[in-house]
């Protein structure tokens, strides 16, 4: 009896196996001839590309291999106009200077938004960056004036403030011993303690305190795990929006929420005790309209970086301002925290990286800046921003090493490229590759040799408009611009005033980059060493 029962089940067990094989098979034969022909989107309009593999397109790619490497092979190899996928669907590179322009300035409304995302934070898809068509151009309109020049003059002693604690504490670590240093988690203290400031009027004491929890949930919000951001970019966006999957993969939720919870109570407090203070969420909240007070945007185009002409403002024409609400002041506040921190520290870390390996530019440094000094060991603002060799050694860092590797646009509606016969259909992402065009000998000879002299007054008038773009060009450009330069230039003044860096033994040359999902250029170390002057 017991026998024939285990010869029953083993036979249902073997049925519901088959079945199960049967159904995996038939899912794997659906989806390979969905993406099947899901890949033929490129081939069909004759425009060559990487080959794609099922499921992923090129996205294995990008995460296997080096993306530098990878961007100048593909660039090197199809030229530049050509498609690529991000798992089905298709993106299209441009890199022809007069079509970025088209795609940036000229038919902006056409490409407003940038591309979707599914997933993250709830908040996050209010702050600046993923907010798209009219609730961007509210957003931006009310934030702009925030970063007007007039204001970074308001904010210069608050930097300048944290500058001289971020050279004490340095000074006091190379006199204690210290004779090298990781520049990436060096320059991260410092950069953290200005968006604190500036942006909480908040002392984060970073120096004394490694471990201080601001830094390190800021750090680990862009420790995004390969695997999890696969999960993301894979499962339909009803599971990855879910809390259910929120919970379970938990991909820096937990660390965005950290400040957002520290901004909330900040507001809170401040509404309680009517407290004023000299910082972003300040203007942020007072920007707070009601409903019925609606007037025309002003000082809205102030802080935008104008390549040619007045032309890349008129995203920002005739924006009704109404108000921020409390969520959007906190996604804000959120995007100046998590983005301002991590992309400035790594630029002034890729910058000392090369004075280090190039002593005669720390010599050069040095010259122009020490006179820039007054008596009492201060810089103004004014004779900050007229420092030439300071600010080509800046622009020769963002272009050497852009933060962001690619600039990405979603179409909005079907528009012609240019004369190229190129249709791109509405709901297709425009991919604009930054890394390669910085690296092309065609605008940049030499383009992998370090050289400031490319971005001395004598010599701009040769830079081509739109092939240099570390921040974007447009109505969508880089919000932060003039405050992340203008904390990296005085950072740099101080440092080559006080030290000098050199090569050691762990300094990897050339530049060792992490695989990565994200859209950034991140160095797996970058190690120098430090002696005072």
């Amino acid at each position: 009896m017991s026998s024939l029962l285990g010869s029953v089940l083993q036979r249902i067990w073997g049925t519901i196996g088959w079945c199960l094989i049967g159904l995996v098979v038939a899912v794997m034969a659906y989806y390979y001839f969905s993406w099947r022909n899901a890949f033929s989107y490129w081939k069909d309009r004759h425009i060559c590309g990487p080959k794609p593999v099922p499921i992923f397109g090129n996205v294995l790619t990008r995460v296997l291999r080096s993306r530098p490497f990878v961007e100048m092979e593909w660039y090197k190899k199809y030229g530049k106009i050509y498609g690529t996928y991000i798992l089905a669907k298709p993106c299209l590179t441009v890199a022809d200077p007069e079509l970025i322009k088209q795609i940036l300035v000229r038919d902006f409304n056409a490409f407003r938004n940038r591309q979707p995302r599914s997933g993250g934070y709830s908040l996050v898809i209010k702050n600046m960056v993923r907010a798209r068509d009219d609730d961007w151009k509210r957003v931006r309109a009310i934030a702009s004036p925030t970063f007007s020049s007039g204001k970074m003059r308001k904010m210069y002693a608050l930097i300048d403030r944290c500058c001289e604690d971020f050279i004490d504490s340095l000074d006091k670590d190379v006199s204690n011993g210290v004779n090298e240093v990781e520049l990436r988690r060096l320059m991260g203290a410092y950069t953290m303690d200005v968006i604190a400031s500036c942006a909480f009027a908040t002392k984060t004491n970073t120096y004394a305190d490694p471990n201080n929890p601001f830094t390190t949930t800021a750090f680990n919000i862009h420790k995004v795990s390969v695997w999890k951001g696969m999960l993301e970019m894979i499962l339909p966006s009803v599971i990855v929006n879910s809390d259910i999957y929120r919970r379970i993969v938990n991909n820096g939720i937990i660390y965005s929420k950290f400040f957002v919870d520290f901004t909330r109570s900040l507001i809170k407090k401040r509404k309680e005790n009517h407290e004023k203070h000299n910082d972003f969420l300040q203007l942020l909240m007072d920007a707070e309209r009601p409903e019925g007070d609606i007037r025309e945007a002003s000082d809205a185009n102030e802080a935008h970086h104008v390549n040619e002409d007045d032309s890349q403002c008129r995203g920002l024409q005739r924006v009704l301002e109404k108000k921020l609400t409390e969520d959007e002041i906190l996604a804000q506040c959120l995007l100046f925290l998590t983005a301002g921190y991590v992309t400035t520290a790594t630029t002034l870390s890729h910058c000392t990286y090369e004075l280090a390996l190039n002593p005669g530019l720390q010599d050069r440094l040095y010259e122009e800046t020490k006179e820039a000094f007054n008596e009492k060991g201060e810089m103004d603002y004014e004779v900050l921003s007229r420092l030439p060799f300071l600010d080509a050694l800046i622009s020769e860092t963002l272009r050497n090493s852009p933060q962001t590797l690619r600039l990405k646009r979603e179409a909005m509606e079907d528009v012609m490229l240019g004369n190229t016969g190129v249709k791109i259909k509405k709901g297709v992402v425009v991919e604009i590759p930054l890394y390669a065009i910085h690296h092309d000998p065609d605008y940049y000879p030499d383009p992998f040799t370090f050289n400031p002299d490319r971005f001395m007054p004598e010599n701009r008038d040769h830079i081509q408009p739109y092939t240099y773009l570390p921040f974007g060009s447009g109505p969508r450009n880089c919000i932060g611009m003039r405050f992340a330069l203008l904390e990296a230039k005085l950072a740099l003044a101080n440092i080559s005033h006080k030290f000098r860096f050199s090569r050691v033994a762990n300094t990897d040359v050339p530049v060792v980059y992490t695989k990565t999902l994200l859209n950034v250029l991140q160095p797996k170390r970058l190690v120098v060493g430090i002696h005072k002057r």
